[in-house]
């Protein structure tokens, strides 16, 4: 996943890397993280992330269903610009916590809709992450569509798989992490 919510003079180098990732491996999907609708620098970053063939973007700090509409729209509207067929590229929400408490509004707000997540950085153990990732689940199996469980604080090794076998216990199917140590990891547990 590349990430948009940067400062401008680092799309630079993003455009760079699509295009020598292009170069090779033309067959891989490429995610875009982008900043989140408050920030007011959401659609540039769409226009970019389309430009440089994005299979996905994922909007952080997501309120609500509606917000996830607007992303629709708004990729529409791009892929238009763009020449490409409207509705190809698949959305990821990753719900702030009034995006919890709304938790329902995700169900039929998007087709493009594939997954939900959450984050707000709560340990894994306390009652506010049982609530979120209890309806951060839910809500993604009522879609029908992937639940993906938040960044985990700072842990070891053991504690970070412990902390993923939960979540896909839990029925989540996939985990953002903070590297790449973590990723053979969650790709151990979340790939069987």
């Amino acid at each position: 996943m590349l990430d948009f919510t940067g400062p401008l003079e680092s799309r630079n180098a993003v455009g760079d890397f699509c295009r020598a990732w292009a170069d090779l491996a033309p067959a891989a999907n490429l995610s875009f993280l982008l900043p989140a609708f408050s920030s007011a620098r959401t659609e540039a970053a769409i226009d970019l992330a389309i430009r440089y063939g994005a299979a996905s973007v994922v909007l952080s700090d997501v309120r609500n269903g509606a917000e996830v509409q607007r992303l629709d729209m708004a990729l529409r509207v791009a892929e238009i610009r763009a020449g490409l067929a409207p509705g190809k590229t698949r959305i990821v929400a990753l719900a702030n916590a009034s995006g919890i408490l709304a938790a329902s509004s995700f169900e039929r707000c998007s087709n493009r809709l594939a997954a939900l997540g959450w984050e707000g950085g709560y340990g894994p153990s306390s009652d506010t992450a049982r609530v979120a990732t209890g309806t951060i689940a839910l809500a993604a199996a009522a879609a029908g569509i992937a639940a993906i469980d938040a960044v985990s604080p700072e842990m070891d090794a053991a504690a970070f798989l412990a902390d993923c076998e939960r979540a896909r216990a839990n029925g989540f199917s996939g985990k953002l992490c903070r590297g790449l140590d973590q990723v053979v990891i969650v790709n151990r547990i979340f790939s069987v």
